[in-house]
């Protein structure tokens, strides 16, 4: 997996990367798929057997298409308005959580994870800290078992954001204010 250039969604906030083979920021690709019937429809149907748990109440395809989608609208909503100062109640980290529950915050290029709006949101974004308010979003992923390691789709999103981690350290960003030396765009 090969970055190809880190997109401003909201300057001194949120960057997302953008993967060779790709046209859009992992950001743009997230927002769009999520608010795509077919690609829902195609997805939930793929994973139909992890949608019927008792954990998600048994909800059809039909069902977790509507949900995604009204909720990704609802998710991008609150990380546009947290990301551009908009909400006074959060900030960013407030939204993100480190990857691995077990691991303490460090600051410094720390894996993170945010959940969508909904109580048993399935919708995740992933992305690196650089500090409390400043993350670069590595991916995205609708996720409908306990692991990560349980579905491929999750497995690329461990490796995306595996990479942007390392891409930043090629770059020598560990904080943000390693991120002003470095001329994106």
């Amino acid at each position: 997996m090969k970055i190809v250039e880190l997109t401003r969604i909201v300057p001194e906030t949120l960057w997302a990367a953008r993967f060779e083979g790709n046209e859009e920021s992992e950001f743009d690709r997230t927002f769009n798929c999520w608010d795509n019937s077919e690609y829902l429809d195609a997805f939930f149907t793929a994973h139909e057997q992890d949608l019927v748990k008792d954990f998600y109440g048994y909800c059809s395809v039909s069902q977790a298409v509507s949900i995604t989608m009204s909720e990704a609208d609802a998710f991008e909503k609150q990380l546009l308005s947290v990301a551009q100062g908009q909400d006074l109640e959060k900030r960013l980290g407030d939204i993100f959580k480190p990857l691995d529950k077990t691991v303490r915050m460090k600051i410094v290029n720390e894996k993170s994870k945010a959940y969508g709006t909904g109580a048993k949101s399935w919708l995740r974004i992933y992305a690196v800290r650089l500090n409390y308010d400043f993350f670069v979003i590595s991916g995205s992923a609708i996720k409908l078992t306990k692991t990560m390691n349980e579905r491929e789709h999750l497995k690329e999103e461990l490796e995306k954001l595996n990479a942007l981690v390392r891409f930043l350290k090629e770059l020598n960003i560990e904080t943000v204010e390693d991120w002003g030396y470095i001329d994106f765009e």
